[in-house]
């Protein structure tokens, strides 16, 4: 059996470790200086990019499509990861949002994007 000293060491490698894939994906999208589309890894039928689930502004479910990724050097102290949304339950839109807004989704859509 684990102590629980030896729990939380292994639970901070995973949050150095999210931090560290974090962290190369801000890298690369910076060293490459442009947008990167993103893309299911399943077909989606008239999709775009990947859809996800987030609370809007009255705490409602709000489905939205990102399609696109970028930096956004103007943003915060060193520049900050926004995504693009196209869709927005289902109705064509066209803005960023910063990529931290995801929570948790933010690194499924990390995984997907097309370098």
């Amino acid at each position: 059996m684990k102590t629980k000293k030896e729990l939380q060491k292994l639970s901070n490698a995973i949050g150095d470790a999210i931090r560290a894939y974090h962290d190369a994906i801000f890298d690369n999208l910076k060293e490459s200086g442009k947008e990167h589309g993103v893309e299911a890894d399943w077909e989606e039928e008239d999709s775009k990019g990947i859809h996800l689930t987030i609370i809007g502004r009255h705490d409602d479910a709000v489905l939205i499509e990102v399609d696109k990724v970028r930096v956004n050097l103007e943003k915060g102290v060193n520049g900050a990861i926004e995504v693009h949304v196209c869709n927005e339950d289902y109705n064509g839109c066209d803005y960023w949002m910063m990529a931290s807004e995801l929570g948790d989704d933010v690194d499924y859509l990390y995984d997907n994007i097309i370098w």
